[in-house]
This record gives structure tokens, sequence and C-alpha cells, in this order.
């Protein structure tokens, strides 16, 4: 089955790119999963499809035969949020760095969701720690910027602003949230922030990098309303 998922690999990403997520299960068929990215493209589609615990069945099945995947607990912990269960969710994310505790992606992303449950301090030693491992990662200066902003640390704010703008520049448009607007410098779209939103920042998808730009900003989208209990 490995090699089946091999075989249709890059149609399945280039649906799953154009956001046509029933298409990419249709193609991924009715037989059973054989290798965890199976599990996972099945569990984001269906969570994309708005089918929430069909999506948590499946990422949990895929599990119990690939324990400790971080692809599979990162994905899980983002359905797990959107279904309120915030502890679970951060349960997932601290497996998550267990598994690569050298990998940035799994601090910076366990600090965005300790941010939306309040704590501040827990979020900013995890945006510290994806820093110490990831200089150049420019959405982690920018939410470690907002924390200090709200601390009363503004100078020191400034100076995480500054060189997330930098490497923004360097990299090309993405999108951006301060002010409690969020702007788009790739196609200068501009819509106001609903207050519930005001804490975040939307650049890329941290979790999953092998997406291209703008299902990274899809992405952030859905996981920024999903953190809001919409």
């Amino acid at each position: 089955m490995a090699n089946q998922f091999n075989t249709i690999r890059s149609q399945v990403l280039l649906l799953f790119q154009e956001k046509e997520f029933q298409k990419v299960l249709d193609v991924l068929g009715a037989d059973l999963p054989g290798c965890y990215e199976d599990y996972l493209y099945r569990g984001m589609c269906l969570s994309r499809l708005g089918q929430h615990e069909a999506a948590l069945k499946m990422l949990s099945t895929g599990l119990e035969l690939f324990p400790s995947q971080p692809e599979l607990l990162a994905e899980r912990a983002v359905i797990y949020l959107h279904l309120g269960k915030k502890a679970l969710s951060i349960l997932d994310l601290d497996l998550a760095v267990e598994v690569e505790p050298n990998n940035p992606y799994r601090y910076a992303s366990r600090g965005f969701i300790r941010e939306k449950l309040g704590d501040a301090e827990g979020a900013q030693a995890d945006y510290e720690r994806a820093l110490e491992l990831d200089p150049g990662d420019a959405i982690t200066h920018n939410n470690l910027g907002l924390i200090l902003e709200r601390k009363g640390r503004p100078q020191l704010a400034k100076k995480h602003f500054d060189v997330a703008d930098s490497l923004q520049q360097s990299e090309g448009g993405e999108m951006w949230k301060r002010d409690n607007q969020v702007v788009s410098t790739d196609d200068q779209h501009v819509e106001a922030a609903q207050p519930e939103m005001q804490k975040t920042s939307w650049w890329k998808e941290m979790w999953k990098p092998f997406v291209d730009a703008s299902e990274r900003k899809a992405f952030w989208r859905w996981i920024t309303k999903s953190s809001s209990g919409s």
C-alpha cells in the first residue's frame, strides 16, 4: 500500500494544493491506508470538508499504526483545537516536540496554541526556543514581537518586528497581522480582523512546509478560525 501511495503522490499533492479535497479522497479510494501519508491526507481532507470527527478517527487510527509520527500528531492537534479539545491539542504538540526536539516548527506551533490558551509565558518560551533552532523564521519573530509588545517591552518587540519584516521582504509577499488588520502583501488585500483574531499573525502554515504558499495562507486562516472556537 505504501508503494501504491507513492504512485499517486504527485496527483494527491496537486489536488490538495488546488483545494480539491473530495477528489483527493476519491483518488485515495476505499482501500485501507497503508502508509502514514495516506492517513495524513485522508485526515486533512476530511477536516477541510467539515468532517472533523471522521478526520479525528482517521488520524487516531494512523497513530495506532505509526505511533509518535509527528505530522499525524500535529494535524490531530489542529483537529482537537477545532473541536474545542484544547488540552488534548497541547498534549499532541508536546508529543510532537518530544519526537522532534530539534525541529523549530514543533515549538513555534505549540507556542501559537499556548498563546491562544492564554499561556503567554509558555508561548514566549516556545517561540524563543524555535528561534534558537531557526533564527530565520519570520513568523516566529513576528509572534514573539506581539507577545513582547503586550508585555510592555516595545523596544525588544520592535527588534523582532524589524527582523520579521526584513525576512518577509526577502522571501516575497505573504500575510501579516498587526494593528488589527490582515494584510496580504502579494495581492494588496486588506480586511478588518475580528477581535478574537487580534493575537495572531497569518503568515505561513508552519506545520506542513511541503505545501505551497497559497495553501499555507489558506491553512493559516483555517487554523486561526479553529482556535477561536468558530
